[in-house]
Order: C-alpha cells, then sequence, then structure tokens
C-alpha cells in the first residue's frame, strides 16, 4: 500500500513539476472554477433563495434557474478541462504551450463538451440527491457512485480532446482504457486527490479560526479573523488548482501510455509500469 502511494506520488510531483514550470497551465482550471463561481453566484444564488421561497412558482423558477447555473459551470470546467489537455499535450512534446492553439481544440470540440457537460451537470445532480437520503446506505451508494464514475471517466477529456468523437462514446472510450490499465489511473487519481484534499482542508481550519476569531469581537480580533479568512480561501483555491492542473497533465500522460503505449516527457514507461505493481 505504501509502495504504491510512493509511486503515485512520484507521478504526481513529475505533473506539478511540469506545471511550476509552464504557469500557464494551472491558469486553465483557475479559470473554468472562477467562471463556474460567477454563474454560481449569479444565478445559483437567486435560485436556491427562489426555492427556499415556498410558492410553487418561486420553487420552479428556482429549480431552472439552478439547473441552468449547474450546467454552465459544468460546461465552463470541462472547456478549459479540454484546453489544458491540449495545452500540457503541447508542452509535453517540447512545443511549449500555444494557448491559442490549445482553445482552438477545445472550440473545434464545441458540441462533444457541451452535451458531456450535461452528462456530467446530471450526474452530479443525481449524486447530490443520494446525499442524506436512504440513512448511512445512501451516503455509501453515493461515495460509491462518484468513486467509479470518477475512474471510468478520467480519461474523457483526452479523449475527446484528441480523438474527435462524441460524449458518449468517449465514455466507452475511457472505461475500456480503464479496464486495459487501471493501475497507474488509481494509483494517480488517488494520491493527487488526496493531496489536494488535504491542502483545501488545511484551507478550511484556517477559514474556521478566522471565523472564531471574527466571532470574539475587538478590532484586533476581527481584523486576525480576516486576515485568517483571506489566508484560508488562498489556500483552498489553490488546493484546487494544483488538483485540477495536476489531474489534467497527468490524464494526458496516461491516455498517451494507455491508449498508444507510449509516454511523453517528463513521464517513462518505468514510471506508469512501476504503478501496475501490486507489491
Amino acid at each position: 500500500m505504501f509502495v504504491r502511494i510512493r509511486r503515485g506520488l512520484g507521478l504526481t510531483k513529475k505533473a506539478w513539476a511540469l506545471i511550476r514550470s509552464h504557469p500557464g497551465l494551472a491558469k486553465l482550471p483557475l479559470t473554468g472554477g472562477a467562471l463556474a463561481l460567477v454563474v454560481f453566484v449569479v444565478l445559483g444564488v437567486p435560485g436556491a433563495l427562489l426555492v427556499d421561497n415556498g410558492s410553487t412558482g418561486a420553487t420552479v423558477g428556482g429549480i431552472v434557474l439552478l439547473a441552468v447555473a449547474a450546467y454552465l459551470a459544468s460546461f465552463s470546467v470541462v472547456y478549459f478541462n479540454v484546453v489544458l489537455a491540449a495545452a500540457a499535450d503541447q508542452v509535453m512534446r517540447g512545443q511549449g504551450a500555444d494557448l491559442p492553439a490549445a482553445r482552438g481544440v477545445a472550440r473545434s470540440r464545441l458540441g462533444p463538451i457541451a452535451v458531456w457537460a450535461l452528462v456530467s451537470a446530471a450526474v452530479s445532480a443525481v449524486l447530490g440527491v443520494l446525499r442524506g437520503r436512504g440513512g448511512v446506505a445512501g451516503d455509501i451508494a453515493r461515495e460509491v457512485g462518484a468513486a467509479i464514475w470518477s475512474l471510468v471517466t478520467f480519461l474523457v477529456v483526452p479523449v475527446l480532446a484528441f480523438e474527435g468523437i462524441g460524449p458518449f462514446a468517449a465514455m466507452k472510450r475511457s472505461a475500456a482504457l480503464f479496464r486495459q490499465r487501471w493501475g497507474p489511473q488509481v494509483t494517480g487519481d488517488i494520491v493527487i486527490g488526496g493531496v489536494s484534499g488535504l491542502v483545501v482542508l488545511a484551507g478550511l481550519v484556517v477559514c474556521v479560526l478566522g471565523a472564531v476569531a471574527l466571532a470574539e469581537g475587538g478590532t484586533g480580533a476581527e481584523v486576525a479573523g480576516g486576515l485568517l479568512i483571506l489566508v484560508g480561501v488562498t489556500i483552498c483555491v489553490a488546493g484546487a488548482v494544483f488538483g485540477g492542473a495536476t489531474r489534467g497533465v497527468f490524464g494526458v500522460a496516461l491516455y498517451r501510455y494507455v491508449a498508444e503505449d507510449s509516454t511523453l516527457e517528463p513521464f517513462t514507461l518505468a514510471d506508469f509500469a512501476s504503478a501496475t505493481r501490486i507489491q
């Protein structure tokens, strides 16, 4: 177990080193996440308020706003993930990040991206409904379903970017690639998610400490609390960007390894082969 984690950390470090040397890659998931947040604030918050209103008309209108917000947020994230995949592929081939060209790849895939964003939003909604429903069994079903969905669709973005097929064909292709060589994917995905989650958790803890300081009152406590919350939010954003960018770069490298039995710098065949070993 610890050996596999160490191998996953090795893959994660190589992906992050690539991003640090080409910081423009990190801006892509940040941009997608920021646009998703804007959509949530502009449409999602009013939608939630309307649903909370209680009247039938307001509830229906609120649900529509929430659905539109969820879809547009999903589209923003998927679109910029495809841009990231195209740009990461350029960098790993030694060409440098040509972001206009990478955006051109995403624009040429707008149809499949739009449909896949809808599928992703729908699945997220279903998994969200399971939260708190059915007690412990419902929560377990949600977590298991989310984990399986994440694994079988892990390579959908690079497939959309590089194979030019439709969203459902891309999902089948991703699942088939997962079945071929699932070891590196599970190892990398768990480690990247774990590291990102720990960073975000640390940021949330700092935010809570800031909120406690604010609740204490007094000028000094309020200033300290505000600063702590600002630092906590920054840490959370950094963790989310780390997870999104690293997962995107790793996904492209893994796709090339599984689909073509080849690797792109800085990854090697030995890196991925070692991640498939049980010991």
